[in-house]
């Protein structure tokens, strides 16, 4: 233990890193299997500071954040450093009630991670290869926090992320704390805040989380880049222009008729619709030429858009594929963000902005019509990339690395 206390120094205070003496001897304890010591394995569990959990901003940089992931990196640190830690080994999904020395190890590993509480396990240790009810609430645990699916079903994907090894772990969580250092000190009374690998938008505002909604991002090969700027003006029935590669790749090629049926034209820079002719489609590539789909009900980006200035082009906005915000992985967009619940959005951002009532936003809406509204006071917008962080109840959350930025 003598090198882990070294990597620890910078972390910790004395008085955590002698906790962590004893969390390694518990952990000892756990992967041989020998549970003999609930009360020794109590110190292994993985806790927060009281103080630190609840109702705040789960968000919120400024000391919560930076202070419990650099506890969690060194915990991972001084596993990494010993020789406590063994994947699972390979074989058929476990199921719940199956009864294998591979359960043992899947209970060792779930009581390292601090998902199984040695409370829940209790002193027998025949029955440590029994997949029980407990266990199976570790599992789902564990799934939850690592946003998978929470079956209990111990397959390849729950596998894989069981045998993240402890050192690929530590790097994750240094990149993330690297990640909140580089957001300002003060992200304000009241923002948004996008975290692209939860496919999750917030609404804080007192520190406290006001709105939450799924959102879809973009796919690997058009990432939803980082961002910190302003939400200043909302769009109803917005017009798409089209990007010039979405344009001469995906769309021109359907052809004229399919594409006027949808509602889109070619438009000059004098704002006048032109044909769809040869000539006119290979002006797209020249930028002299502009595909558009009119706003209304058919539109790509839905009902309302939500602008947010920055270089990228990057907006938020409604969608008609409403199904892909059932699915657990939502990378699926060119890059801009598409919103759950967008009209919601959108009546609580005028309501509260701009004293809109409901009946106002229903005329905006049934009028068929491009109509953009200024909000009064523009909102800090931050679209971040964490993938791991400390949830409003303490836990360590992790979720895939979709663009691959944690290396």
């Amino acid at each position: 233990m003598g090198a882990a206390n070294n990597s620890l120094c910078a972390f910790l205070p004395r008085n955590q890193l002698t906790s962590l003496r004893a969390s390694a001897a518990a952990i000892a304890v756990a992967m041989s299997l020998g549970i003999h010591s609930p009360q020794i394995l109590a110190e292994a569990k993985d806790t927060v500071e009281p103080d630190l959990i609840g109702s705040r901003d789960p968000f919120l940089p400024q000391g919560r954040q930076f202070s419990l992931l650099s506890e969690a990196l060194a915990r991972y640190q001084t596993l990494a450093q010993g020789n406590y830690w063994k994947p699972l080994s390979a074989g058929q999904p476990i199921a719940p009630g199956s009864r294998s020395p591979r359960v043992a190890q899947l209970r060792s590993l779930l009581m390292l991670y601090g998902d199984h509480h040695p409370e829940e396990y209790g002193a027998d240790t025949s029955k440590a290869d029994v997949y029980d009810k407990k266990l199976q609430q570790a599992v789902k645990r564990f799934q939850k926090r690592h946003g998978l699916k929470q079956t209990a079903l111990v397959d390849e994907g729950t596998r894989s992320r069981l045998n993240t090894p402890p050192d690929k772990v530590a790097k994750i969580l240094a990149a993330n704390i690297e990640r909140w250092k580089q957001l300002p000190k003060d992200l304000g009374p009241r923002y948004i805040i996008v975290n692209v690998p939860e496919f999750n938008l917030r609404l804080i505002e007192g520190d406290k989380e006001q709105f939450r909604m799924r959102v879809v991002v973009g796919k690997p090969k058009h990432k939803t880049p980082q961002i910190a700027t302003r939400m200043t003006r909302l769009e109803f029935n917005p017009v798409w222009r089209v990007p010039p590669s979405i344009a001469l790749r995906e769309l021109l090629p359907k052809g004229s008729s399919a594409l006027r049926a949808k509602g889109y034209r070619l438009m000059n820079h004098r704002g006048r619709s032109v044909p769809f002719t040869r000539g006119n489609v290979a002006a797209v590539r020249r930028g002299q030429i502009s595909l558009q789909q009119k706003g209304g009900p058919g539109n790509a980006l839905g009902r309302v858009k939500f602008v947010i200035p920055n270089r990228q082009a990057i907006f938020l906005h409604d969608t008609n594929s409403k199904h892909l915000f059932k699915k657990s992985q939502r990378a699926f967009s060119h890059g801009c963000i598409r919103l759950e619940k967008p009209l919601q959005f959108a009546r609580m951002m005028l309501a509260q902005q701009n004293k809109w009532s409901d009946a106002r936003i229903n005329r905006a809406l049934g009028s068929g019509r491009t109509h953009g509204v200024a909000l009064k006071n523009p909102l800090p917008v931050y679209i971040a990339y964490w993938t791991a962080w400390i949830d409003e109840n303490g836990q360590l959350q992790f979720r895939p690395d979709i663009y691959n930025r944690d290396q």
